[in-house]
């Protein structure tokens, strides 16, 4: 039942994701050529202030989820209810909380944005930005319950139906108006619909939860939730810092620099929010796994879950590989293609980030958090002091900024993170999955230069041009998977899954 759940809201999120990108992508090709680069700038600085006010939540709805998993799968609706009313309580809470930090911050926006000349009513624009924030935090608590009850595909399809009419009024109003403000505004509008839609469907869904939101939880609860929530502070500002941080120094540089740039982020980050979309909405039911008694049979499963994981972002970074640069160019213009080092450098950090994900479900579904306190610190430091030495001390410009978060990754969060779930979930052999991971690394290392040289020589410009590059980096990483993996005991597993199923 778990396999069926996790396939079907997989296959959703991915199918909602891959429709949305196409419209999101249409949208900014309409807002590159109606609004330019310094507002493009300013879309993403401000995104990446409203990342770090976002520390206020410190992970409380990870900790809740976590919480959430026990009394699920025990129909303990008693126990959800109260874990659930806490919840809605400190999100209210924190979104008060975050409104504050952001208009202290509003006598700041020049600093942040200080050459955005041709850009008006900055401090409106952030104040949108903040709005649609903290009033993200009175709404999507409920989320969490839909994953909890494996569930997570109906937050997709509302998610997705409402980004579709968000996108649509969008494009209109910049064609026809190019108001930025107007544009905001129905990103605002859009998102709270979506919230309220998802709220109103779980209440129906789970009526019974209602009537309990009201009990207290024991001290026991408690007194788990205060130190998940602790625990989880350090890896959420760890990450969000360094995430954060990145593209504000290189707005530091150069705002303009900064609008280019996004747009390598930005497909990066759809990327990213597709397969993140799709791990959340599996996460309910490796909850349920590992709330279960037979450890052989979940270190077998989350072993097929990094088999997987490898497979799928290595598919993902040949292609970019292959055919980011004619992507952008096509998106926004030759002028607009920054060095092959930043390619090289992003899909680097995309595939590093991306065979965290299966380590990462673990330690939220198993709780690990107190195991990684010192990371998070580790990894900021890390980021930081080797990004100032580039940037500024070597003078590397944005590759300084971009290779400083991949030594982060390198140095400190991959090792760290795999260690912890070897140690304390499954108590299993670190240095055998070691030497896969390093295995696999290569194996990606190689496809992703194949992929990049062969696509080079492909001579056509335009659509057909990315067309073809994208098949030979497909056919590349695929045919390398088959033979390299052909005899893997995850990948016979996995096919036998599938098999059973269809």
């Amino acid at each position: 039942m778990r396999f069926l759940n996790s396939l079907r809201n997989s296959v959703l999120a991915f199918a909602g994701q891959i429709i949305t990108i196409l419209f999101g992508f249409a949208v900014r090709w309409v807002f590159i050529h109606n609004l330019g680069q310094e507002y493009l700038g300013v879309n993403s600085v401000m995104e990446s202030i409203l990342m770090l006010l976002s520390m206020t939540e410190l992970g409380f709805g990870t900790s809740v989820a976590f919480a959430l998993y026990k009394p699920v799968d025990k129909d303990d609706k008693k126990k959800i209810g109260a874990l659930m009313g806490y919840y809605r309580r400190v999100y209210h809470v924190i979104g008060v909380l975050t409104a504050v930090l952001g208009i202290f911050l509003v006598p700041f926006m020049r600093f942040f944005i200080k050459d955005a000349s041709t850009v008006s009513d900055i401090n409106l624009i952030y104040m949108m930005f903040l709005t649609n924030t903290v009033l993200s935090y009175f709404f999507s608590y409920k989320r969490t319950l839909l994953s909890a009850y494996q569930k997570h595909y109906i937050t997709t399809v509302y998610e997705d139906l409402f980004a579709i009419v968000k996108y649509i009024l969008q494009a209109a109003v910049l064609v026809l108006l190019k108001n930025y403000v107007l544009f905001l505004a129905i990103n605002l509008i859009c998102g709270v619909a979506a919230n309220i839609a998802i709220s109103v469907k779980c209440d129906r869904l789970y009526p019974e939860i209602k009537r309990f939101n009201k009990e207290k939880l024991t001290p026991e609860d408690k007194s788990l939730l205060k130190k998940s929530v602790i625990s989880l502070m350090y890896q959420k500002i760890g990450g969000k810092l360094v995430t954060g941080t990145d593209n504000l120094m290189i707005s530091y540089v150069n705002i303009a620099l900064m609008g280019v740039y996004s747009n390598y982020s930005l497909v990066i980050g759809i990327i990213e929010r597709v397969i993140e979309n799709v791990v959340k909405s599996i996460k309910g039911s490796f909850g349920n796994l590992m709330v279960q008694k037979d450890s052989s049979h979940k270190y077998s499963v989350y072993e097929e879950f990094v088999f997987l994981s490898f497979c799928c972002f290595f598919f993902i970074s040949a292609v970019l590989s292959g055919c980011l640069e004619r992507f952008i160019g096509l998106l926004a213009g030759k002028d607009w293609i920054l060095n092959p080092l930043v390619t090289f450098a992003v899909v680097l950090n995309f595939y590093l980030q991306g065979t965290r994900h299966a380590n990462i479900a673990v330690i939220d579904s198993a709780g690990l958090f107190n195991k990684l306190r010192p990371k998070a610190v580790f990894e900021v430091l890390v980021n930081l002091v080797v990004s100032f030495v580039f940037l500024i001390v070597l003078d590397m410009g944005i590759y300084g900024v971009l290779f400083g978060t991949t030594v982060s990754k390198i140095g400190v969060c991959i090792w760290w993170e795999a260690w912890a779930v070897h140690k304390y979930a499954f108590s299993a052999s670190f240095g055998r999955y070691t030497l896969k991971y390093l295995g696999n690394l290569l194996v990606a290392s190689a496809g992703c230069f194949a992929s990049y040289f062969l696509s080079a020589r492909v001579a056509y410009d335009g659509i057909g041009g990315l067309f073809l590059t994208g098949i030979i980096s497909a056919c590349v990483s695929v045919a390398i998977i088959l033979c390299v993996y052909c005899r893997s005991g995850e990948l016979r597993r996995l096919i036998s899954r599938f098999i059973k199923k269809a």
